[in-house]
């Protein structure tokens, strides 16, 4: 079920990765996503990436699911799990076995990117996700689907960047499509606030061939919060400061 890292998360066998076939798993995808997914061009000239989604997709509905992950997990040493390499939280009740899973394996960090969070019953089991310890829940956004009215204080905010003039009104991390990843840049003004994010590391067209999201981190370590708890943004810089 899960598979090892590749040339953007890692080689090293840190990180591991979960599938799911894109757009039938994914209820809360906004037209932009449909029609820049990676994800769902890789599934369609690669047969055995799409065979390996399917049979997820099909486990992932059985009882034994939540049992089978957590011994799948223990069997690779895992000690990082990327849930939904292709594919989203396609119901409340296959999030809440993913909720199961990251309860009984405290130990191992658990990160997903998610537009699900568009689904009112998927998002409350969600925002339980995100208070746990172990796991780095990121909502993903773009110009479709704005910004969530409420955010969770753990929940980070990822915008889908698709023009050059497709800017964040706030964001923590932005990821920019292909065509846009020729032009170097590691941040981009936000609309609403006065600060700069941080394109991904691995797509920002400089730092991309010298590291992945194994050796970068940005998505999966720990996040910073204020001493009482609350939400501070991530990876973001007053514009004119060097980070």
């Amino acid at each position: 079920m899960l598979t090892p890292g590749n040339r953007k998360l890692g080689r090293k066998g840190c990180i591991y990765g979960f599938g799911l076939p894109s757009h039938t798993t994914c209820p809360g995808r906004s037209e932009v996503c449909s029609t820049q997914c990676y994800s769902y061009r890789i599934e369609r000239f690669r047969p055995s990436v799409q065979r390996r989604y399917e049979t997820n997709l099909a486990i992932s509905k059985r009882r034994y699911f939540v049992d089978r992950m957590v011994q799948t997990i223990r069997s690779l040493n895992a000690t990082v799990v990327r849930i939904h390499v292709g594919g989203d939280f396609y119901s409340a009740c296959y999030a809440g076995k993913w909720l199961t899973i990251m309860q009984r394996m405290i130990d191992v960090r658990f990160y997903f990117y998610t537009r699900s969070w568009r689904i009112p019953a998927i998002r409350e089991v969600l925002d339980a996700m995100s208070d746990l310890s172990n796991v780095r829940a990121w909502f993903s956004c773009d110009r479709h689907t704005q910004i969530p009215s409420v955010i969770p204080p753990k929940v980070r905010i990822a915008w889908l960047m698709t023009a050059h003039d497709d800017l964040p009104p706030v964001a923590d991390l932005v990821f920019r499509v292909h065509r846009l990843r020729r032009v170097a840049q590691k941040r981009v003004p936000c609309s609403r606030t006065t600060r700069d994010v941080v394109v991904c590391p691995v797509e920002n067209g400089i730092t991309g061939s010298n590291t992945d999201c194994e050796h970068c981190g940005v998505c999966w370590r720990p996040f910073p919060t204020s001493e009482s708890g609350s939400r501070i943004p991530l990876l973001i810089a007053p514009k004119g400061v060097n980070t």
